[in-house]
Order: structure tokens, then C-alpha cells, then sequence
């Protein structure tokens, strides 16, 4: 028999089997493309045309490597003829990650189902396709979100083991100043001294438990203001003096420079000294011993403005925009040491939030210092 018989012969069965299934095929819920064992797409169904975006006429006829990235298309002529020496419906590529290609050029995650056809008109393979991108986002958001709690569950540990630290020095001091004053021999002067180490570490360890206590009334949202207008000015000598002891452990030279004119706003005078208290404890733990730090108040046209800046260890580019974050710290390179607790510039940038305000942090790197500007929206009494 010639091959000229043949070739008509066997495209006039496969007209009819394509004809026979096409029915079958409009109803399946999945994209299916049936090809032969050459690789040529024989059906095509509607599934198929709004999955990868062509129209029936437009692929049948062409190889089905077609539907996937060209990067992909020559290896998998070799696996598709190895699946022709074992037939057998089983789900393709098991364990990767299979793409397929719209007619646009987009590539989109998909899960190919292979079933060989055994009929009259010889073997076809039947490609049922489903597209993964819900599935697959889904994956990627419960990763995302398991590795949030990872990261969570590690800062809280950080966090736990940090406040120990931060407690067990004053403790320690505390008691070492107990055992001094029960010494008949310490004298008016040195029960003098002991009184003042004393009233500056009870000081110390309010300030974290305030701090503590702070963060579990942020996190639940019980913060409040009290409100009251006031000259922004004002606060600058109580956060000082709050946060003296930290400057002048550090021997820095502090610089006040204040606005010639009043700065009225609209806020919590005691938050935003605690903002400010906290911003110059930070600049006074990140400079180098006999650094400058210096507080300027000015304004705008519409705001209020502190900067606080400091000649220090500057802030690393990769943590700029983390360092607001609560349990946030960053190591001091050359002691590698982490001071605080990581939860001084959370709180003040919630605080400025909650101000309707906004604070930034800028460095030019390692070893250039920092500055923190807050932002407060200025009160005009004339628009009352």
C-alpha cells in the first residue's frame, strides 16, 4: 500500500476522532489540549482559547511546545518522547514548578494531567491544564506569613532576653548600693553617692517598665493623648534633663538651638517630651564618647519642626527603613553589642502618628552620623 493511501487515510480518522471528542471536551472544566504522538495540537478547547489566549484554528496543527516559555520548549521534546515509550496517565513533571505561556508572552504556574487516548485513528494524549496562580499565591502568602511568625517568634525571644539584660544591670547595682549602706564605715559622703547611684538606676528601670508598658498599650491600641495647645519649645528642657544622665555618661557636648518664634501646636505635651527624650537617649547611645548632639526647634510654613542630630555611628542604608520597626536594634560595630530594648523609636513614631506628624531618620553611612526630624502640624489660633 502506498504512503500517498496512508496519509489520507490517517487524517481522515483523525478528523473523525476529533470530530467524535469535541463534545466531550467543550464540557471538561479544565483547559484540555489533545495532541498526537508527534506533539501536534489536534483539539483545542474553549477552556483552552481563555487560558492561553488563542483561538482553536490559531494552534491546531502547531507543536504544543508552543504553550510554554522558550526557554523550556527543546528539553521538553526529549521528556515528551520518552513519555511516548510509556503511556500512561500520570500528572506531568510531578514536583515542579510548570509554567505555561499566554499568547501575550505572560507565564502563569499550571498543573498538566497527562491521559493517553487509545483509538482507531492511533494513540493521542489528552492535556488537561489547570492554572495554579491562585494556588500558587496562595503558597507564596502562607510562606510569607509563616516566615512573619518565624521572624516574630525570634524577636520576641531577642526581646525577652534583652529586658533581662536591661533589668539584671540595675538589679545588680541595687543591690551592690544596699550592701554599701548598710556599712557603718561608708560615711556622710560616700552614703551621699550611694543615694544618688541609687536614685539614678530606680530612674532607669522605671523608665523601661514605663517603656514596657508603653508597648502592651500600643499594641492593643489603648494609647491616648491628652490633648492641650502649648509652645513645642517647652519640652526641650525636660527631655534634656530626662536623658542628661546618658549625655553626660558619653561626655557629648549637647547644642540647643531654639526658634525665635513661638511653635504652637495642638498635642500631648508629656508624649512628645517622651519623643524627644527617647530621639536624644538614642543620639547619646550611638555617639562616640565626647561626641556633639544637637537639638534644633524651627518651622515651616505649616509644621513644626525637632531635628535631632548627632555625629555618631550613623544608621546602616539596610535599616532605614526598618528602624522605626518595633524590636528593631542595630548592632554597634565595634562592640557588637545591641543596646535597648528596640522599642524607643516604635514609640515615638507611633506617638508622632498619632500627632497626625511624621518622623524620619537620614544617614550618609557608617561612621557620618545621623539626624531625626519630627514633623508636627502647627496650630493657627486664627482658623478657630
Amino acid at each position: 500500500m502506498s504512503t500517498q493511501y496512508l496519509l489520507p487515510c490517517r487524517r481522515t480518522k483523525t478528523r473523525r476522532f476529533v470530530e467524535n471528542f469535541h463534545g466531550f471536551l467543550e464540557v471538561a472544566p479544565d483547559a484540555v489540549a489533545v495532541i498526537d504522538q508527534s506533539g501536534e495540537i489536534v483539539q483545542f478547547n474553549v477552556q483552552a482559547e481563555q487560558l492561553f489566549g488563542y483561538s482553536r484554528d490559531e494552534v491546531l496543527g502547531l507543536s504544543m511546545e508552543m504553550l510554554m516559555p522558550i526557554r523550556f520548549r527543546t528539553g521538553h521534546v526529549t521528556h515528551r518522547m520518552t513519555y511516548n515509550s510509556d503511556l500512561r496517565p500520570r500528572s506531568m513533571g510531578s514536583g515542579l514548578n510548570l509554567l505555561g505561556t499566554h499568547k501575550d508572552g505572560s507565564e502563569f504556574p499550571i498543573d498538566v494531567m497527562l491521559s493517553p487516548l487509545n483509538t482507531a485513528a492511533g494513540v493521542f494524549i489528552a492535556c488537561a491544564v489547570h492554572d495554579m496562580t491562585i494556588h500558587r499565591n496562595m503558597e507564596n502568602e502562607l510562606r510569607r506569613k509563616s516566615e512573619e511568625l518565624e521572624e516574630a517568634d525570634r524577636q520576641k525571644d531577642n526581646f525577652v532576653a534583652v529586658v533581662m539584660h536591661e533589668l539584671r544591670g540595675p538589679l545588680s547595682v541595687l543591690t551592690n548600693v544596699r550592701g554599701l549602706l548598710q556599712m557603718p564605715e561608708i560615711g556622710p559622703a560616700g552614703r551621699q553617692k550611694a543615694m544618688i547611684v541609687l536614685e539614678r538606676q530606680t530612674t532607669h528601670m522605671l523608665g523601661l517598665v514605663n517603656d514596657l508598658m508603653d508597648v502592651s498599650k500600643m499594641r492593643g491600641g489603648q494609647l491616648k493623648l491628652q490633648r492641650q495647645i502649648f509652645d513645642l519649645r517647652s519640652i526641650v528642657p525636660t527631655a534634656v534633663e530626662i536623658s542628661q544622665s546618658f549625655v553626660d555618661s558619653g561626655m557629648h557636648e549637647l547644642k540647643i538651638i531654639q526658634s525665635e518664634r513661638p511653635l504652637l501646636i495642638d498635642g500631648d505635651s508629656m508624649r512628645l517630651t517622651q519623643v524627644l527624650s527617647n530621639l536624644l537617649t538614642n543620639a547619646a547611645k550611638y555617639t562616640k564618647r565626647g561626641g556633639v548632639i544637637s537639638i534644633t526647634t524651627e518651622s515651616n510654613d505649616t509644621s513644626a519642626l525637632i531635628r535631632v542630630n548627632d555625629n555618631g555611628e550613623g544608621i546602616p542604608s539596610n535599616m532605614l527603613n526598618r528602624i522605626f520597626s518595633l524590636f528593631t536594634q542595630v548592632e554597634r560595630p565595634e562592640s557588637r553589642v545591641i543596646d535597648g530594648m528596640g522599642i524607643g523609636l516604635a514609640l515615638v513614631e507611633r506617638l508622632v502618628h498619632m500627632h497626625s506628624g511624621k518622623v524620619t531618620a537620614t544617614s550618609e553611612g557608617k561612621g557620618r552620623g545621623s539626624q531625626f526630624t519630627v514633623s508636627l502640624p502647627l496650630y493657627f489660633p486664627d482658623l478657630e
